[in-house]
């Protein structure tokens, strides 16, 4: 049996390809603890990029001996700036945008306009800050009615949300960045499929200030960078 987690574009792309196969799969959005998981042959990981659970994910597959297969896109190599500041997790990361968006609100004495192209991940943990007083949110999400919704329950207006699928290109971030008057960019990097080189380029060609949240490293399990690679190990070792 495979548990296959996340709810990415990989995601619906490996589900169809264990289809095809006639491979008994169970698909999940997320790992929310080891209580979901009866004894699995394989556990394939292709949730989002920046969840922080795959790392006790990774642990829990290593103490029951349960294969780990992780889906992740290369690290984006990253210009020498110092505009750009880097966290490791999202706990670094609010701890970085108190220190930024407290500097600049002294110094600009008018709100900081932070572009989100997060998504609504961890969307809660920034609008409930400490910081969000002197933030102004612009937050750039996949167009589904239901992270829309999100945004608005959460209080984000309905002109700071973006609705629009990417990746996209330079200029657009450029134009989009520009427009919304954007003074700090936090992203994550989701390697060059994900257009994270485009964001920083864009961002530093207009000066702003990036907080861009890396991956988390899996201490367990296979990590594979493209999908041929991850359903060539299927193939091999599920179907042989």
């Amino acid at each position: 049996m495979i548990i296959l987690l996340g709810e990415t574009p990989a995601a619906r792309e490996i589900s169809e390809h264990l289809q095809n196969r006639g491979i008994n799969f169970i698909k999940k959005s997320a790992w929310i603890g080891k209580d979901n998981l009866t004894l699995p042959s394989v556990i394939v990981d292709i949730s989002h990029p920046s969840s922080d659970k795959f790392v006790s994910l990774s642990q829990f597959c290593k103490q029951s001996g349960v294969p780990y297969l992780r889906l992740e896109r290369p690290e984006t190599n990253i210009p020498d700036s110092p505009l750009i500041s880097q966290a490791c997790n999202w706990e670094e990361a609010l701890l970085c945008l108190n220190e930024r968006i407290s500097t600049l609100y002294q110094k600009k004495e008018r709100q900081v306009k932070v572009f989100i192209t997060t998504g609504s991940h961890q969307l809660e943990s920034i609008v409930h800050s400490p910081f969000a007083g002197m933030a102004r949110f612009i937050v750039r999400v996949l167009p589904e009615g239901c992270l829309v919704q999100k945004c608005q329950d959460l209080g984000i207006h309905p002109r700071d949300i973006l609705a629009m699928q990417g990746p996209f290109s330079k200029d657009i971030n450029k134009a989009l960045f520009k427009f919304y008057g954007a003074d700090i960019v936090l992203t994550k990097d989701s390697g060059l499929a994900g257009g994270t080189d485009t964001k920083i380029s864009s961002a530093l060609e207009l000066g702003l200030e990036i907080l861009l949240i890396r991956k988390n490293k899996a201490g367990y399990g296979l990590i594979m960078n493209n999908i041929d690679e991850l359903i060539t190990w299927i193939d091999e070792n599920i179907l042989k």
